[in-house]
């Protein structure tokens, strides 16, 4: 007991030296440690120059993660080098090849690498819209009744108008699950053709508030509806899908919620009051993971079958590190005024006011 006292006091020492912040374990086998590799010094948004700040990858080049902090954004290496810090102008379209940063209103962009430089440049009134990895961009319509693709060279792939607004879409690999306004579920291929269509029933108010795609193409899923509200899993069937469940949830929401599935398509995270639902497809169990607040990022690490969900309550936080069905490995609550979540190198990647922190969780 005294060694394990020791240990902690040793590792609170040097969390509050670097960021006032640690995650202390909790045993489950193998004792979970968190260590804190390194912590970095953001530069304030608005001391950054038009275009933003860059540097050179040196040896890391192609190995960063990105992150998202208020009004700045960029790309960070694993061993703690800033490649890339800016300004957002309006919003920012993030993807592992690069980004675009674009204003409110306009219709030339260009999607940059991770370090700043120009790939290629495209038209289109409305939003861009990238993929995670940023091999697919896309323009959505200013007023989100469709949106278009564009290629490498910012040529028009293709271009689809749906019958209602967009309210949510997810985009894995060939295929961009769109969830509407009326309620409707529309799954487009890389030509823009629909392949499959659908209209989940059983709630007052028809309304798609979040969809997700499994990356293996396997599952859809949906949280659909108002009085009542539903998280609704589709499952591939021939060449098409069908409903495989349906879960009613506690809380009903009026805005688009948080939903994704992890990197192995194992389970779907998905956003509740003030907690976060894991769903594993295989059981068509649906789990809660209290946060303490509502859901302010999720991300997965390693290969997926733990994630480190971000919840929010005013000026507190709580970051968690769970994994399905129900299993809480490790958590701790802190303040700040903004916070972010994301994953480097299968580790936790987290900024909090000003401070951007590796926290690398191993099992010991």
């Amino acid at each position: 007991m005294r060694k394990k006292r020791a240990a902690s006091g040793f590792i609170a020492a040097i969390a509050v030296i670097i960021l006032h912040f640690i995650l202390f374990p909790h045993p489950l086998g193998k004792e979970l440690v968190a260590r804190p590799a390194w912590a970095i010094n953001l530069p304030p948004a608005e001391s950054l120059p038009p275009g933003g700040r860059s540097a050179d990858p040196g040896g890391e080049a192609g190995r960063f993660a990105t992150f998202q902090l208020g009004e700045l954004f960029g790309f960070v290496s694993p061993s703690g080098r800033l490649l890339h810090a800016e300004r957002i102008l309006f919003r920012v379209a993030l993807s592992q090849r690069g980004f675009v940063n674009y204003t409110r209103i306009g219709s030339d962009w260009v999607l940059r690498d991770p370090g700043g430089e120009r790939l290629f440049s495209f038209a289109g009134r409305g939003y861009p819209l990238a993929s995670a990895d940023g091999n697919r961009v896309f323009v959505v319509k200013t007023d989100l009744t469709g949106l278009q693709e564009v290629d490498g060279n910012g040529e028009v792939l293709w271009s689809r108008d749906f019958p209602s607004m967009l309210a949510s879409v997810s985009v894995e690999r060939d295929h961009l699950l769109a969830g509407l306004l009326d309620g409707a579920l529309e799954l487009v291929d890389a030509t823009g053709a629909a392949v499959f269509q659908s209209v989940p029933a059983g709630s007052r108010i028809p309304v798609i508030l979040a969809v997700a795609a499994s990356p293996d193409g396997l599952h859809l899923a949906s949280v659909s509806g108002i009085d009542r509200q539903w998280l609704i899993v589709l499952g591939k069937k021939g060449a098409s899908y069908a409903e495989v469940s349906r879960t009613v949830l506690p809380a009903e929401f009026r805005r688009e919620l948080r939903l994704a599935f992890s990197p192995d398509s194992r389970y779907l995270v998905l956003e509740g009051d003030g907690m976060a639902g894991l769903y594993d497809p295989a059981s068509r169990r649906l789990s809660w993971i209290p946060l303490g607040g509502a859901l302010a990022g999720a991300s997965f690490l390693g290969t997926g079958r733990a994630a480190a969900l971000l919840g929010r309550a005013g000026s507190t936080w709580r970051l968690t590190i769970a994994a399905p069905p129900s299993s809480v490995l490790c958590g701790q609550s802190f303040r700040g005024k903004a916070a972010f979540v994301g994953s480097l190198d299968g580790q936790v990647l987290l900024a909090v006011d000003g401070r951007l922190l590796r926290v690398d969780v191993e099992a010991m």
